[in-house]
């Protein structure tokens, strides 16, 4: 564990030096509103949105994918976000059950007896490096701030997976 007083106060008088990118960087990601770029509001979380195309629509949604037999859901998660990025993004997800739910009917016109709607399940996860800008397979994707969600979600879709972020 590495504390100030670990390594005689070394930590407190490199505090005032330490900078977390440089601000003509940070200056020109936020004058532009560059939201595939991760050096645009530093002081919040941001949250990856990827463009999918469900039916005939194109949607912007958290990343997902099907769940496989005898797969875990996180193993579902972490399925997904690899399929997305490849080695591109190194993440740490926080813990093995899921931090939220959001359920859904299909529209009357493809339900069947069997299939009458879907559950999605959402991770936590923190992103420790890297970038989807450097990804072979790059999909179109946003970084946005909480505030900004309702610029791409759907309201109900909003509503509900709102209600599991937090903005740190």
């Amino acid at each position: 564990m590495f504390t100030p007083v670990n390594h005689g106060g070394r930590g407190e008088s490199d505090l005032p030096r330490f900078r977390p990118s440089s601000s003509e960087e940070r200056k020109q990601a936020d004058e532009k509103d560059d939201r595939t770029s991760l050096n645009r509001k530093l002081d919040r979380s941001l949250l990856l949105l990827v463009k999918e195309k469900i039916g005939d629509q194109e949607i912007w949604l958290l990343p997902q994918a099907e769940w496989r037999t005898g797969e875990t859901l996180r193993g579902t998660a972490e399925r997904a976000l690899f399929a997305l990025s490849g080695n591109c993004l190194q993440v740490t997800f926080l813990g093995n059950a899921p931090c939220g739910l959001y359920k859904y009917q299909y529209p009357r016109a493809i339900r069947t007896e069997d299939w009458v709607g879907d559950k999605l399940f959402f991770f936590k996860a923190i992103l420790q490096s890297g970038d989807l800008l450097q990804a072979e397979k790059r999909a179109d994707h946003v970084w946005v701030s909480k505030g900004e969600l309702g610029d791409y979600l759907k309201p109900r879709y909003l509503a509900q997976v709102s209600r599991f972020f937090m903005d740190l």
